[in-house]
């Protein structure tokens, strides 16, 4: 259900009328300094109307998820992750799009578009010019993760892996924010060298008005989902960085993190990969007629819906049928720990009025439900 993350990365194709726009040759040239690499060819750019935002983003959804939008929405209500109740989801989600978005690196086209118009959640953060221009450093990194690392192809073969696909595109877009803040440190006279040192400057930077272009009616899993890959992807990177500079960011791109629990954990990625180890193969299930989605969740959804009592998660499976009932079949790393996912589970589906089936077998919990 990383769905809302990619899609805002990459939500253009088809478009029409485009005007295209003037070349990007001294920003790849700034980006090339500031990562230590050079673009195999130019980056073809494109400007759009904000107008034009939503029919775009429509048009994106139905080829980039194998469902349309309305069952997107079913699924999150059906595993919970948005509440029943709550209105108008679609409409929020798309308002959550005109907040946030300023300019699109689309893998799929290999353009960069620009957005004409500011959204109206920025005005009065300040400089204009230079949020545009940070922000162009940071598509442009995408470009020149797609054109040095096939990241496009990579991102392809994760499209059922929900959680797979959330932990790479924390390393793009981890990779991406750290480029524009050595961009904006720079240009303000600071030593990026200096302050990536510094944690709780590294932080302050990273979540920077994260949720102050918010809307608060904005359902909170949209928002925890968007926000994941760049903050626990900076993290990740910024630790490699400190590891081995730009050089140990390029090793992660040829074995980069597999699962949300290698970026919530750190230690185990970094143990994965001095072991020499790939992580697993993407999740690739197939589904019958009448099922809407078989999704593995992983560590970041689960903690979303049970907090702490994630914590030992090993892997899952979660089939939503179209009646929008549920089987999740998880495995944790002992007894204990599945235990007590399973007691915490078991509360906030009750507390959601649902009245689930439970089996456990060792380090195995099964819950099905219908809500």
């Amino acid at each position: 259900m990383s769905r809302l993350s990619k899609l805002i990365a990459a939500v253009l194709l088809l478009v029409g009328g485009v005007s295209v726009a003037s070349s990007l040759d001294k920003e790849m040239r700034e980006v090339e300094k500031l990562r230590g690499l050079t673009f195999l060819h130019d980056v073809t750019q494109r400007t759009i109307d904000r107008s034009d935002l939503r029919p775009l983003i429509r048009q994106q959804l139905a080829k980039s998820i194998p469902y349309s939008i309305e069952d997107y929405v079913k699924i999150l209500q059906a595993l919970q992750l948005v509440d029943a109740s709550t209105p108008d989801v679609i409409e929020r989600m798309f308002k959550l799009y005109d907040s946030q978005v300023l300019a699109f690196y689309d893998p799929m086209t290999h353009t960069y578009f620009a957005i004409r118009q500011l959204p109206e959640s920025l005005a009065g953060l300040g400089d204009a010019d230079a949020l545009r221009k940070s922000v162009v450093m940071h598509e442009l990194t995408h470009a020149l993760q797609d054109q040095r690392f096939d990241a496009a192809s990579r991102d392809k073969a994760l499209q059922k892996d929900t959680d797979g696909e959330l932990a790479y595109h924390a390393l793009l877009e981890g990779e991406a924010t750290l480029v524009m803040l050595d961009y904006l440190l720079q240009t303000s006279g600071q030593s990026f060298d200096e302050a990536i040192k510094n944690d709780f400057l590294i932080n302050a930077l990273g979540g920077a008005a994260a949720e102050k272009t918010v809307d608060p009616d904005t359902p909170r899993y949209f928002v925890e989902v968007l926000k994941f890959p760049y903050l626990e992807g900076l993290k990740l990177v910024v630790d490699a960085y400190r590891r081995g500079g730009w050089k140990e960011i390029d090793k992660m791109h040829a074995n980069p993190p597999r699962t949300t629990r290698e970026l919530l954990h750190p230690a185990e990625y970094w143990a994965r990969v001095a072991r020499g180890e790939k992580g697993a193969a993407p999740f690739n299930p197939s589904r019958s007629a009448d099922t809407l989605t078989i999704e593995r969740l992983g560590e970041f959804h689960w903690r979303y819906l049970v907090g702490d009592r994630a914590e030992g998660w090993v892997d899952d499976r979660v089939t939503v049928k179209r009646d929008g009932s549920v089987l999740a079949e998880t495995r944790w790393e002992t007894p204990a720990r599945a235990a007590a996912f399973r007691d915490a589970y078991a509360k906030f589906l009750r507390d959601r009025k649902i009245d689930p089936q439970i089996a456990t077998n060792g380090a195995s919990v099964t819950i099905a439900y219908k809500p």
